[in-house]
């Protein structure tokens, strides 16, 4: 039986490796300029069935896309750890969304995009998997808001999924 602390090394995995790949991809585009501030854009949140622990439940993954100005997007890898992705999760309960107590915050470590301390603009886009739906019924409502901060203490702008419903 996985612990959730693995899931969420797994988790962190992944997505440095799709961040650092899409980071390192090289372009042609002359190099665009953008605010210090970082800015996130929510991108699509998509479901595939998937069997945990042998039950079905809905796995989602979330992408948006992410800018910023000087490249600070990241922390190194030595303790403590900082998380740069924060996210909450929402459901509609009577008609009103409300913001869910969860057991483990959906806060995300992501690794340094440039190792040296050069002033560069960034973009790319991140991805969260295993957003797993334990507890949802067929016809919940949720939605996911979510923002990053930089190493300059930066915080983005809050970007949502805007409302999902749970499929069966």
């Amino acid at each position: 039986m996985p612990k959730i602390s693995d899931m969420r090394k797994r988790l962190t995995t992944y997505m440095v490796l799709l961040l650092l790949a899409s980071a390192i991809m090289p372009s042609c585009k002359p190099e665009e300029e953008y605010p210090i501030e970082p800015t996130v854009t929510f991108k699509e949140f998509t479901f595939a069935d998937t069997v945990l622990l042998g039950n079905t439940v809905k796995r989602g993954t979330l992408t948006f896309s992410f800018t910023d100005g000087d490249g600070d997007i990241g922390f190194d890898t030595v303790s403590p750890r900082q998380n740069t992705i924060f996210m909450t999760k929402h459901k509609m309960v009577n008609n009103v969304l409300t913001q869910m107590d969860l057991l483990v915050d959906l806060n995300y470590f992501v690794e340094r995009i440039y190792k040296d301390d050069k002033k560069q603009s960034v973009s790319g886009d991140m991805k969260i998997e295993d957003l797993n739906e334990y507890s949802m019924s067929f016809g919940d409502t949720i939605m996911y808001k979510f923002y990053i901060v930089d190493r300059a203490g930066n915080k983005s702008n809050t970007d949502s999924t805007g409302l999902i419903i749970i499929g069966n």
